[in-house]
């Protein structure tokens, strides 16, 4: 039996070398713009979510994934699909179905918002699925058993801090737009730690489903600081100190993320460019906040402009002191 051809990456809108978090990323959008909730009585909409649901399903499981390309280069080649004219379930040409257990939207999912026909395609059940069986979907369409109550579907966001509020940590408030239009306002706390591309899991902060919600991820962007570059846990500042100080010692304001000031002592004829370690003053781990890397003072040696007579001449005096111009 012929089936017809299925361009997932085109249904999806990602190139074929897109990587998971663009195929996730796409999938999400338009399963929110298609959604059934969102789109009542829409059957346009209704087929388009199969279709959606149905291309992250082969193209978000690695396996399915290589086993769709491993047919797009078949067909490329031969100009026809791997055992295009067999039943489903049977060998397909050595790309036959393999019992895969990745879900999508698992069957009580599907089954809740298409009741008991089959969601997934031919071209789907021939060369992905597992015989007469898939996902409690038999070819006949019956499924066998009540839909049960869902979970709601997972939430990923990404969420700007600024280098001081990854320092010290900060409590955000957040407004969630519901499949039905209404606001879900949460309170989450970012850890003190977090870097770039930090992962928060807030768990049961997702879309309502009919048997609780889902869970609320946020990805973490971190807005750049001038001040310091940061290496894991650990920072680095420059610390501007006058020419006298660098000279005959002193002490120097050296800043930190949170606002604050640490008085360092630096010892007298310090070169330009030396680095003072301060232990513990650094990044906080993640999920360790008592454990604290170290933050490092680069010394950058500022030196006197527009001297007046008086000032060159003792400037002139030292440098023949120590032999300087000699």
């Amino acid at each position: 039996m012929a089936v017809d051809y299925k361009d997932y990456y085109k249904i999806l809108g990602v190139s074929k070398d897109a990587d998971q978090q663009g195929i996730r990323q796409a999938f999400r959008k338009l399963a929110r713009q298609y959604h059934p909730d969102v789109n009542p009585d829409d059957e346009a909409a209704e087929e388009k979510f199969k279709e959606v649901n149905e291309a992250n399903e082969v193209l978000s499981d690695p396996e399915k994934r290589k086993k769709y390309d491993e047919m797009l280069a078949y067909y490329e080649q031969y100009g026809r699909w791997p055992g295009a004219t067999g039943q489903a379930g049977s060998d397909a040409g050595g790309f036959g179905g393999g019992g895969y257990q990745y879900r999508t939207m698992n069957e009580e999912d599907l089954a809740d918002l298409f009741g008991e026909q089959s969601p997934f395609s031919d071209f789907f059940e021939t060369f992905f699925g597992s015989g007469e069986e898939y996902s409690g979907f038999t070819r006949s369409g019956r499924t066998g058993r009540a839909a049960r109550p869902t979970r709601g579907q997972d939430i990923e966001s990404a969420i700007d801090v600024t280098f001081a509020e990854a320092y010290q940590g900060v409590t955000r408030a957040l407004e969630l737009t519901e499949l039905d239009g209404s606001l879900h306002r949460l309170e989450v706390r970012i850890p003190a730690g977090v870097d770039e591309g930090s992962r928060i899991r807030i768990a049961g902060q997702g879309m309502q489903g009919t048997a609780g919600r889902g869970d609320l991820y946020l990805y973490v962007r971190i807005a750049p600081d001038s001040r310091f570059t940061r290496e894991g846990t650990t920072l680095t500042t420059t610390v501007e100190v006058p020419l006298a100080i660098a000279i005959l010692g002193g002490e120097v304001q050296v800043p930190t993320p949170a606002g604050r000031k640490l008085l360092l002592n630096i010892p007298a004829e310090t070169v330009n460019g030396r680095s003072f370690r301060l232990r513990g003053r650094g990044m906080p781990a993640l999920g360790q906040p008592d454990n604290r890397g170290d933050l490092y003072a680069k010394i950058a040696v500022v030196l006197p402009t527009n001297l007046n007579d008086e000032q060159r001449s003792l400037f002139e005096a030292f440098a023949r002191s120590i032999g300087y111009g000699d």
